[in-house]
């Protein structure tokens, strides 16, 4: 599993195997075993899977977290794997540094899929959602990690090993994480976005799918509510996720191989 040096950081990422190059981006504290149900896309597509840096195996002493330093991470992961273009997959705030990375690397982007994604936090209760994970993170880490794997999948095996990962994360990158996300907000420049859209929602979670109606009709946008799931769709409803990515994937490709 290969290593990418980025200021000074080992990132850590995994790279299976071939096709268009698909990057995963992981919200607070996860790290890249929010994906194991996606590993089943390797057999079509290019997966690049990181530990943002304070998360997992991608150590950081410091615990310094910015949504600038994701991006520069995510840039040395796409030259490193020697790829021009790939398709971002951002679940729930790990989102919000896909869309940034879309907005500022418009020539890198072939598509954008969001999970639970969102362009700023709108309502009170997702607010409070984000100032619970800020205040557990530094009063009850353990409480946290528990909460979200159990939530994430219903394996032992799985929750023990999302469990033991998130605990990997450096507390002060995994609260910053919480922060930048509360406060993120690209709704004035979403028109910059110029890469096809796929959004993804869970019916169950409305406070959170109440987000797609910030996002206008950019450039090719495909969204659907997934029936009877709540927020956790990369884990929980994983067949119809990794079935929608392969779709929008191959069409975006087919008509560009028209074109």
């Amino acid at each position: 599993m290969p290593f990418v040096e980025c200021q000074n950081r080992q990132i850590y990422f995994e790279d299976l195997g071939q096709g268009p190059a698909i990057l995963f981006v992981h919200p607070p504290g996860m790290g890249r075993k929010t994906f194991l149900k996606q590993m089943p896309l390797q057999s079509k597509f290019r997966l690049l899977i990181p530990d943002l840096s304070g998360h997992g195996d991608s150590v950081s002493s410091d615990g310094q977290m910015s949504i600038s330093i994701y991006l520069k991470e995510i840039e040395a992961i796409r030259e490193h794997a020697g790829v021009k273009e790939i398709f971002l997959f951002g679940y729930s705030a790990g989102g919000i540094i896909v869309q940034e990375y879309a907005i500022q690397f418009p020539k890198h982007v072939k598509g954008v899929i969001l999970s639970g994604g969102y362009p700023k936090v709108k309502n009170e209760i997702f607010k409070v959602e984000h100032l619970l994970g800020v205040n557990f993170v530094v009063f009850a880490p353990n409480i946290l990690a528990k909460i979200l794997s159990i939530s994430h999948y219903d394996e032992k095996s799985l929750q023990i090993e999302l469990y033991d990962h998130i605990l990997k994360s450096n507390r002060h990158t995994w609260r910053q994480f919480y922060i930048e996300s509360l406060h993120f907000d690209c709704t004035k420049r979403l028109h910059l976005l110029n890469a096809p859209l796929l959004l993804l929602y869970g019916t169950k979670s409305d406070y959170i799918n109440h987000h797609v109606h910030l996002y206008p009709k950019i450039v090719d946008t495909e969204i659907h509510f997934l029936k009877a799931f709540g927020h956790q769709l990369p884990t929980r409803s994983s067949k119809s996720v990794n079935k929608l990515i392969g779709e929008f994937i191959r069409r975006i490709v087919m008509d560009n191989n028209i074109m």
